[in-house]
């Protein structure tokens, strides 16, 4: 049975290029081709797919927020990506929501069928050695993230972010309902476990390693 596959990209040319690329392809069959990912999401809903190839340049709804709109609907769809350039913070979201396979535009056409064989076999797939090293360093930050996350309670998360923010002691305390001073003993204990002594410092991690998002 062949691995059914939607291809999303507003550009029409394209759109028809990749699926006679895929179509031409033993095991595989384009089931649909949306320009829009309202479109996408309607093909998903309606007919059985294994996969779905998105480009990431898209108006209104772009690709990244296409793929969190089917990581919540459909988290089981495996998911490639295609674009002429991606930034260190899209591969970070696009790993994050369970993204298989990047390909770049630049590439030969080969490349895609390739990833698509990969992911479909529940592999990933990069091709470009510039991506590859980028997705270590998110893994090496992603797993950084991780271990403070794990060390800091809830609260201390909470009073970290604020004072990331550029909140003072009495506005943290404000805003989350607690004395000054115990604002101040959750912050002695981040600096600790942090091995850090100032704001600033707490600033830069917080921003490197996106603490303030969830």
């Amino acid at each position: 049975m062949s691995s059914r596959i939607v291809v999303v990209d507003d550009h029409l040319i394209v759109l028809d290029g990749l699926r006679r690329l895929i179509d031409a392809e033993p095991g595989l069959q384009v089931v649909a081709t949306c320009r829009t990912a309202a479109d996408a999401i309607e093909a998903v809903s309606t007919k059985p797919v294994d996969l779905i190839v998105i480009d990431l340049r898209m108006p209104e709804m772009d690709g990244l927020d296409l793929v969190r709109h089917l990581r919540r609907d459909r988290p089981e769809l495996a998911c490639v990506v295609l674009t002429a350039d991606i930034s260190d913070e899209e591969l970070a979201e696009a790993m994050r929501n369970g993204v298989s396979g990047i390909v770049l535009e630049e590439q030969a056409p080969g490349a895609l069928v390739e990833c698509i064989r990969a992911v479909i076999a529940g592999r990933t797939y990069v091709a470009d050695q510039g991506l590859g090293a980028a997705i270590d360093r998110i893994r090496e930050r992603e797993a950084e993230r991780r271990s403070i996350m794990q060390k800091l309670t809830p609260r201390e998360l909470e009073v970290s972010r604020l004072a990331a923010a550029g909140l003072r002691s009495r506005e943290i305390a404000a805003r989350l309902g607690i004395a000054p001073g115990t604002v101040k003993l959750h912050l002695h204990s981040v600096y600790g476990k942090l091995n850090i002594t100032t704001r600033v410092e707490l600033a830069n991690i917080s921003q490197r390693l996106q603490l303030g998002s969830s």
